[in-house]
């Protein structure tokens, strides 16, 4: 049996009752909203099952937040969508916090999260076959109330899982290498040519590089562009399917590529230097390699927050092609 309507006038709203401790609160909202949602992708409309986290906050003078608003929002945003036209996961925040903010009149600020599995198409050397490869994606909106307008901030963002070949065993390796070489009479250029062309052993690890970026007015950035650059930072990337042959290429590759955590966070760095030449400088960035150890019970990690500008200064000041 439902309510009848012609009661609630008659019930007291409690959440815009007085507190009994009048402190304001960052955040109040509701987690883990599930939908269906289709966003632009590089090679047309793509369909995706993310999670969604919705947030505002409250003044000291209120008990509680209307919180029926936050998934009321998220279906009005849907509903009008419909399925006219894909967007990007940030700009569906984006509508997303504009909206929960407009129907939560009490709040200033509003937070849309959303987080996903995203598939990538690949297709290996040699092979006929196209795989699938999974990664996360991120998207993030805030929504503030100015004076005469509304501010509105956009971060969009990837996990990767890749693999790292550790550089310092591999030196290591050489030493021990080139002294067995010299003991079976191979020395000098003869014994440094044979160490440059044969890969040398280290331990690897499974890596988790994360990206997270701020998408400024007028710009867009592709998750697949963000992928690329994460798996190009790494020693390797972890692939679905593997050949023999293609899985020796994979792991020579690796070898002539040993990173640490340190490295791959400099080089996504470099590279989103180089791909977003046309952000402003004040575009806010986020960077974390996490290495989960072969030969160590701990793990290592590897992070770097910083403003375009400020890494544009400090890359410009070395000599890197």
């Amino acid at each position: 049996m439902s309510f009848p309507v012609e009661l609630l006038s008659r019930v007291t709203d409690t959440q815009e009752g007085q507190p009994r401790v009048p402190v304001s609160l960052s955040r109040v909202g509701v987690r883990n909203l599930k939908l269906s949602l289709r966003i632009l992708g590089k090679k047309g409309a793509i369909s995706l099952f993310p999670t969604v986290d919705i947030y505002v906050d409250l003044p000291r003078e209120r008990r509680g937040v209307h919180l029926s608003r936050d998934p009321e929002s998220l279906y009005e945003i849907l509903m009008e969508q419909g399925s006219a036209r894909s967007v990007s996961v940030e700009e569906f925040c984006e509508r997303v916090a504009s909206r929960v903010l407009a129907n939560h009149e009490y709040a200033s600020r509003a937070e849309v999260r959303l987080r996903s599995d995203y598939v990538t198409m690949r297709q290996e050397p040699g092979s006929t076959l196209a795989t699938q490869e999974p990664c996360k994606i991120f998207a993030m909106a805030t929504a503030a109330r100015e004076p005469d307008s509304l501010d509105v901030s956009r971060v969009v963002g990837v996990r990767v899982t890749g693999f790292t070949a550790c550089p310092c065993t591999q030196e290591l390796m050489k030493t021990l290498v080139r002294e067995r070489l010299r003991s079976l009479g191979h020395r000098g250029e003869d014994a440094e040519q044979i160490l440059s062309v044969i890969p040398l052993m280290t331990h690897s690890q499974r890596t988790k590089g994360t990206v997270l970026i701020q998408v400024p007015p007028g710009h867009s950035v592709d998750l697949e562009d963000l992928v690329a650059i994460v798996e190009e930072s790494m020693s390797g990337s972890t692939h679905t399917l593997l050949k023999r042959v293609n899985e020796a290429a994979v792991v020579e590759r690796a070898a002539t590529r040993p990173r640490f955590a340190e490295d791959v966070v400099r080089e996504a760095l470099f590279s989103i230097t180089k791909k977003y030449q046309g952000f402003p400088d004040d575009t806010r960035v986020f960077v974390q390699s996490l290495s989960q150890e072969s030969v160590h019970k701990h793990d290592a990690i590897a992070e770097r927050v910083a403003s375009l500008g400020d890494l544009r200064k400090e890359i410009s000041q070395a000599d890197i092609e």
